[in-house]
């Protein structure tokens, strides 16, 4: 064929189970499949410091007593400006554990929608660039 690399001229139908591609489109199956995909993808290097990670704060700024202050132990303290965070983000995983037959049944689910949708090619073989079919 003309153009974009001339599959057209040789498509034709094939016929495919239906225990896979027929599949009820499940919104909730997808749904959590997508999530679960989304959440290992997550890098999950985010972190602030806490009160004991934060440079200073080493002593005491006025004495406990006697000042007609509130007391306090060090200007690192989270209430204070350049101190640390309480429950801050940390270093750690996003991924979280999915059943391995619901992330089949959501690989069925997808591919029996595009089906359904009529946007599902299935390719049999592949030739390079250059090398046309003899």
């Amino acid at each position: 064929g003309e153009g974009g690399g001339g599959a057209s001229s040789s498509m034709r139908a094939v016929d495919v189970p239906a225990d896979i591609f027929a599949q009820p489109l499940r919104a909730d199956i997808l749904h959590r499949v997508v999530r679960w995909q989304l959440a290992r993808r997550q890098q999950g290097t985010h972190k602030t410091k806490t009160r004991s990670e934060v440079r200073g704060g080493g002593r005491k700024p006025w004495q406990q007593k006697g000042s007609g202050r509130a007391r306090q132990g060090t200007i690192r303290a989270v209430q204070w400006r350049g101190g640390g965070t309480v429950h801050g983000p940390v270093v750690r995983s996003h991924a979280h554990d999915l059943p391995r037959k619901v992330r089949r049944l959501g690989l069925a689910v997808a591919v029996s929608a595009k089906l359904e949708e009529g946007r599902l090619v299935i390719v049999d073989r592949f030739t390079g660039a250059g090398e046309e079919e003899r």
